[in-house]
Order: structure tokens, then C-alpha cells, then sequence
């Protein structure tokens, strides 16, 4: 039995605690909220754009506007909460998925899918550690590394808003099964 095989089966084992499931859905939302609020004033659409991003000239030129405005020290705060944000999410849509697969019956062949928020996380911790890296000195953000860099990131995006969509869609058909039916 593969690494893999045993640590989807300890997720899927872990997911029928309602406790670890609502434990990291609060800590998950509650990091979330932090991350965001700090981001807030440096914009959305430019947070997202540096983020996913894979050109270097776009890069470079969203850090220097918040550099020439004082901001970059916001972006440099949220990294307090975002570098552990990814263990967060990674173990709460884990836990999701999991219960989601178990409650609608859905065949083990499928539970590779479990892990794939533990795989968006590793790419969010690259995201980061890369930022990082071109922060401390903007010429280190190559067209390469850039491109890296906004390659893990779309990679993460995907991964957890395809996991997330799973969830809702096998939870709410197994709501509709199990409660909406019966009163039809």
C-alpha cells in the first residue's frame, strides 16, 4: 500500500469527526477573513494579477506601484498568516472531499481526488516562498521564475475551486436524496 493510498485513507477515516471537519472550517474562514482584510486596500484585482500572473514585467510592475506607494508592507503582513493558510484549507477540503465521497458512495478508484488540496497547498507554499524570493530583490523576478511562480499558483486555484465545487455538488445531490425526496 502506497504512501498515498494510506494518507487518503487516514483522511477519509478522520472525516466522519464532525468535530475536524467544523474545527478546520473555522480556522480555514477565520484565516481566510484575516488574509483578506490585510490584503483589502492593496486591491483585489491587483492581489489576484500578481498572484496568478506568469509575466514578469507584470510582476514587477504591480510590486513597484505598491512600492512607490508605501504599500508593499501590507503585502509583506499577509505573509504571517498566508505562509500557514495552505495547511488550513489543504486538511478542511481534504476533510470535505472525504466525507462528500463517503456519503454519496462514490468509488475508491476516485480517491486519488481527496489529496488534490494537499497538492494546491504545496503550490501555494511555493507561490509564497517565490514571492518572497523576488520581494527581496525585483531582478530575481525572471520571465521563468515568474512564469513558475504563477504556473503553482493557477495549479492551486484549480485545485481548491475544483475540490470546493465537488463538494457542493455531491453534497447538496446528497441532500436532495436524502431529505427532499422523501417529502415528494
Amino acid at each position: 500500500m502506497s504512501i498515498f493510498t494510506r494518507l487518503g485513507n487516514y483522511v477519509i477515516k478522520k472525516s466522519d469527526s464532525n468535530f475536524l471537519i467544523a474545527l478546520f472550517a473555522v480556522i480555514y474562514f477565520t484565516s481566510q477573513i484575516i488574509i483578506g482584510s490585510i490584503m483589502h486596500p492593496l486591491g483585489v484585482v491587483d492581489a489576484l494579477r500578481l498572484q496568478t500572473t506568469l509575466s514578469s514585467d507584470t510582476f514587477k510592475s504591480i510590486v513597484s506601484g505598491w512600492m512607490a506607494s508605501g504599500q508593499i508592507g501590507i503585502y509583506y503582513r499577509h505573509f504571517y498568516f498566508d505562509n500557514i493558510h495552505p495547511v488550513w484549507y489543504g486538511i478542511f477540503l481534504s476533510l470535505l472531499i472525504a466525507r462528500s465521497f463517503k456519503i454519496n458512495a462514490i468509488n475508491p478508484k476516485f480517491n486519488w481526488i481527496i489529496l488534490t488540496p494537499f497538492v494546491a497547498a504545496i503550490c501555494d507554499m511555493l507561490e509564497n516562498m517565490m514571492h518572497l524570493y523576488f520581494l527581496a530583490d525585483l531582478n530575481r523576478a525572471t520571465p521563468g521564475l515568474v512564469a513558475l511562480s504563477g504556473l503553482a499558483t493557477n495549479i492551486k486555484w484549480f485545485l481548491s475551486l475544483s475540490g470546493t465545487a465537488i463538494s457542493i455538488v455531491l453534497i447538496g445531490l446528497w441532500i436532495v436524496r436524502k431529505y427532499i425526496r422523501k417529502t415528494l
